[in-house]
């Protein structure tokens, strides 16, 4: 990409003779050429290079070597030298030779403009301009068309043409080529609101605002098959039984352990509760309470893992990849099940801690209405009416929370969004292209990236317009 160069004064000449009444007939033939028509006595290209072959092959390397250094180009052997040459000055030309085209087409679609506007427009124009005694159409014509080649008019048409023409050619490439080019020129091809949203719209489709939810087991679809209807009571009653006695099991240990826990002195409850990181104080029924629970838990974990570990391995570790968790060997795999399932039983207690609050602020609404308000409300709900405020307020709490589960999720989940975003909105770029990364997410917007590279590019004032000069040879030495 070149300067911009002025170009209005090697045009005023040109143009006053396209608007000349003895060149209208000359217009109208080339006024729809792109291409300048070439002058007849102009020496062909064939006979330049010929010309100019001779002339450099008079010069002695060393004028040839400084030649070629003087316009940027390599050296080597005379003869490479002087076809490196002459195919410099042949692209110098056929560029200058396409700018004088595209000069001509300016020039040509504005005074095909001026020319297709009303008398009445006309006139006005030209005595906005201070235009005065112009008698023909095609004088003023030609005085706003010199008066706007000497306002820049031919560079600032140039100049559009040229951001069209970048703007089409950025277009073409692919989001890798813009991001290098970005980096080359010092522009930041991302937009942080753009990464934050569209992380945010991944996290969402992949449930990670939703209600948390423990890892389900799939059972393999059972086969229907035709059975006796004797036979299949005989086995549900098989199956009732079953679960009743293990159920029972599970009562007697329950209360085996809770009598072992009731036989143990205060102090030995505390070494207990010490032992197993909790708070070793409150009321023996606390410690007792707290050292059940914890009892039950590790002995649901003691259960799990049995089932884990009696899982052969390739069921495993579908039961991960269903998750998307990382597997491996089968005890990481455990540990890893035994993690996620923690986790997801914080993250829903937490979860359900945020919609008691929703509760709550619904329970302050709802105090502030009216005695009269709660009972029309408890009626329209198929509630019972009776009782005083706080018990109408209790019966519609907990029929929304049971009614409107699915709104108080959503209240939950667009909170937690909401906070999400905040949190992604005050990283550093580097660390949300990591996510983007691990996420799958495009950080890029194509648009974007070419908009900031023209707007920089235009900074430097480059890429306005080329030149329709052709480079300075050097003259041979006698």
């Amino acid at each position: 990409m070149v300067a911009k160069r002025k170009t209005a004064s090697k045009l005023a000449t040109a143009m006053q003779a396209a608007c000349t009444k003895d060149n209208v007939e000359a217009d109208e033939d080339v006024d729809m050429q792109i291409v300048a028509v070439e002058d007849p006595q102009e020496v062909s290209e064939k006979e330049m290079i010929a010309a100019r072959t001779k002339e450099l092959k008079s010069m002695s390397a060393d004028e040839l070597k400084q030649l070629l250094s003087s316009n940027g180009l390599e050296t080597g052997k005379k003869e490479v030298m002087i076809s490196t040459f002459l195919k410099h000055e042949a692209k110098a030309r056929f560029a200058a030779k396409q700018q004088k085209a595209k000069i001509r087409a300016v020039v040509v679609a504005k005074k095909q403009e001026l020319e297709g506007l009303p008398t009445a427009q006309l006139n006005k124009l030209c005595e906005t301009a201070g235009m005065k005694g112009l008698r023909s159409k095609e004088e003023r014509v030609q005085r706003l068309l010199v008066q706007w080649q000497e306002n820049d008019g031919v560079d600032k048409a140039l100049a559009d043409i040229a951001l069209t023409e970048r703007k089409q050619e950025l277009d073409a490439l692919d989001e890798a080529k813009l991001q290098k080019l970005c980096n080359k020129i010092g522009v930041d091809p991302f937009v942080k609101e753009i990464m934050v949203d569209r992380i945010s719209k991944r996290e969402n489709e992949a449930g990670c605002y939703a209600r948390p939810a423990i890892m389900q087991e799939v059972q393999a679809p059972k086969v229907e098959q035709k059975v006796d209807m004797v036979d299949a009571l005989l086995a549900n009653e098989s199956q009732r039984k079953k679960e009743m006695e293990l159920k029972a099991q599970q009562e007697e240990a329950a209360g085996q352990k809770m009598k072992e826990l009731k036989s143990l002195s205060i102090e030995d409850l505390k070494k207990r509760l010490a032992k197993k990181g909790l708070e070793a104080n409150g009321k023996k029924e606390d410690m007792l309470r707290a050292l059940f629970l914890v009892g039950v838990q590790e002995d649901a974990v003691a259960k799990r893992k049995s089932e884990l570990s009696s899982k052969p391995l390739p069921e495993l570790k579908e039961l991960l990849s269903r998750q998307g968790l990382e597997t491996g060997t089968k005890e990481q795999m455990i540990k890893t099940v035994f993690a996620h399932e923690e986790k997801c039983r914080t993250d829903l207690k937490a979860f359900e801690a945020k919609v008691g609050e929703v509760l709550v602020q619904k329970k302050e609404q709802l105090e502030t209405k009216t005695n009269a308000s709660l009972k029309e409300m408890c009626s329209d709900m198929g509630l019972a009416v009776g009782g005083g405020k706080e018990e109408r307020i209790e019966r519609l709490v907990e029929e929304i929370q049971a009614a409107q589960q699915g709104e108080l999720d959503s209240v939950v989940s667009k909170d937690l969004r909401n906070k999400r975003k905040e949190a992604l909105m005050s990283m550093d770029k580097s660390a949300m292209l990591k996510i983007c990364e691990d996420k799958c997410v495009d950080p890029m917007v194509k648009d974007i990236m070419v908009e900031r590279i023209m707007s920089r590019e235009s900074e430097g004032d480059l890429a306005i317009a080329m030149t329709n000069d052709a480079p300075a040879t050097k003259k041979a030495r006698k």
